[in-house]
């Protein structure tokens, strides 16, 4: 994957300088943080739709790139997607991505406790589809993409403030939902998405 070309010379200064400088960037914003959009994307919309996804936050990223501040990126490119998202209507019931490190054990049939965690993976899997998908959202953002709080609350749109007390909230729900979990029911087995390097 590489990052996306600029669609005319007209959205970025063409006097050379200027152009290499904002080209630079670009190239930089993608190469560290375009894994964890696709991950975000595809546990969101699927395999088939990530790519499509990943590609429009960079291009939104490449339109606005002057307005971008320093240090503020990863939150803002979050959010984008996040709204790419929600915009196209068409993602797939979310499933947590929390979840994709006890499932790795799959490939990993030799490793002591595979059972236990085979059965703990399925339970987290059922108390997290119990819950709403705001519930959802916030557990995978804060857990899985390494965001800090400042860009986790970015980039769903809301104060720190506010994302801290609606994540303690979730963390709340979900831990109930554990206990009221029995272990032994089995859920389906639709495979989880696995984020880039994982396994």
């Amino acid at each position: 994957m590489s990052p996306p070309p600029p669609t005319s010379t007209g959205d970025k200064p063409s006097c050379g300088g200027a152009m290499q400088s904002s080209s630079g960037r670009m190239t930089d914003l993608f190469r560290a943080h375009a894994d964890d959009i696709h991950a975000y994307a595809r546990w969101r919309v699927g395999d088939g739709e990530a790519g499509d996804v990943v590609g429009e936050v960079f291009l939104a990223a490449w339109r606005s790139l002057d307005s971008l501040r320093p240090g503020q990126e990863r939150g803002w490119l979050f959010g984008t997607a996040r709204r790419i998202v929600l915009a196209r209507r068409r993602q797939s019931v979310a499933r947590s991505a929390l979840t994709s490190r006890l499932t790795a054990t799959r490939d990993r049939a030799v490793a002591d406790g595979v059972a236990e965690q085979v059965v703990l993976t399925d339970r987290v899997r059922r108390v997290l589809d119990s819950l709403s998908e705001a519930d959802r959202e916030l557990l995978v953002t804060a857990s899985w993409f390494d965001l800090s709080p400042a860009e986790a609350a970015r980039a769903l749109g809301v104060s720190r403030p506010t994302y801290a007390v609606r994540l303690h909230r979730a963390r709340s729900r979900f831990r109930a939902a554990f206990h009221r979990t029995p272990a032994d029911q089995r859920a389906d087995t639709r495979p989880m998405p696995v984020r880039e390097g994982a396994r």
